[in-house]
């Protein structure tokens, strides 16, 4: 007999738990999201909030040790990075309210990132605000370094790397050749199963092209160029070089200004595709190009910043469909 993950109390043959607690705990893990998401984003009494997290929790039965309950804190954080940007934008007393969190528990980036992408895409539209203002944040190469190794990209001396993508496909316009046609004649009978066709084939090429995935890699993103370090290919273009910028929902594609340019695509995730976007054109707009100071802010600095009321919001950019 199966014990009841939830009560310990036998729950059958062959059941690891009993319907009612299995509802009670999903209406408990729904009620602790919902109070972290409003703690989160609208500052909803963060004092009481460990409490009124611990009641539910024993109210649908379930223990809340120090790790545990610091892991919940953690998760709802980023459930309500998660719930900010589904409208596309991430006001200032959203940004307010989210660093105050984070500070009232004490929740370390280690601890958030951990969680998933949510940490990431919070760290991102702080980064774009900053370049919007015409602040460029020195950037831990450290932090770089200890996510994904030893970078491979050979940087020029006057560029400042800014961001760097990882599992982002790279996908180029592809042209296969073959040959259609028919062949005029008769079959003619030798032997017993035996026959000759002359004749003769008559043949044109039909080209066809498509959009391949043809190599997995790093895509950096620097104050000059675009980088791309995968398998089979490496390489970067410089910003003004680029032609066109073509957001999608799962890509983004880009034109060089070259006589036989083809399209390329770089498939990462709707929000790559939109800060990708969106900080090469503040970085292009930027009058007097963009420059590292000795006074500038370290990006941490940056995603801990409380913004003033009078500053806009982020908001993000639509997208459009991948060929």
């Amino acid at each position: 007999m199966g014990k009841c993950r939830y009560c310990g109390e036998s729950a059958g043959l062959f059941r690891k738990q009993h319907k009612a607690c299995a509802e009670r705990n999903d209406r408990a893990a729904a009620a602790i999201k919902e109070l972290c998401i409003n703690a989160a984003l609208h500052g909803d009494d963060l004092e009481s909030l460990p409490d009124r997290i611990r009641e539910a929790a024993r109210s649908a039965g379930l223990d809340m040790p120090d790790d545990k309950f610091e892991h919940v804190l953690a998760v709802g954080w980023c459930e309500a990075v998660d719930a900010a940007m589904q409208d596309h934008a991430l006001s200032n007393a959203e940004k307010r309210w989210l660093n105050r969190y984070r500070k009232r528990f004490d929740l370390s980036e280690t601890i958030l990132s951990h969680q998933g992408e949510f940490f990431d895409v919070f760290k991102m539209s702080t980064l774009l605000n900053a370049l919007n203002r015409g602040i460029l944040p020195r950037p831990n190469l450290d932090s770089f370094k200890a996510r994904f190794g030893r970078l491979p990209f050979n940087l020029m001396k006057s560029e400042v790397l800014l961001w760097v993508f990882d599992d982002v496909g790279y996908g180029e316009q592809i042209t296969h050749r073959e040959f259609r046609g028919t062949s005029i004649g008769m079959s003619i009978r030798v032997a017993k199963g035996v026959y000759v066709r002359p004749g003769s084939f008559r043949g044109r090429p039909v080209e066809t092209t498509s959009m391949e995935r043809t190599d997995d890699g790093l895509f950096g993103l620097t104050t000059k160029h675009i980088y791309f370090k995968g398998q089979n290919k490496a390489f970067r273009v410089r910003l003004e070089k680029i032609v066109s910028l073509d957001p999608y929902e799962d890509a983004l594609g880009i034109m060089r200004d070259t006589a036989r340019a083809k399209p390329e695509l770089f498939f990462m995730d709707a929000i790559s595709v939109w800060l990708a976007v969106n900080v090469i054109d503040a970085v292009q707009a930027l009058e007097d190009g963009v420059k590292l100071r000795a006074s500038s802010p370290m990006l941490d600095e940056i995603v801990d910043e409380i913004p003033r009321d009078d500053e806009g919001g982020l908001f993000v950019t639509g997208v459009g469909t991948s060929p």
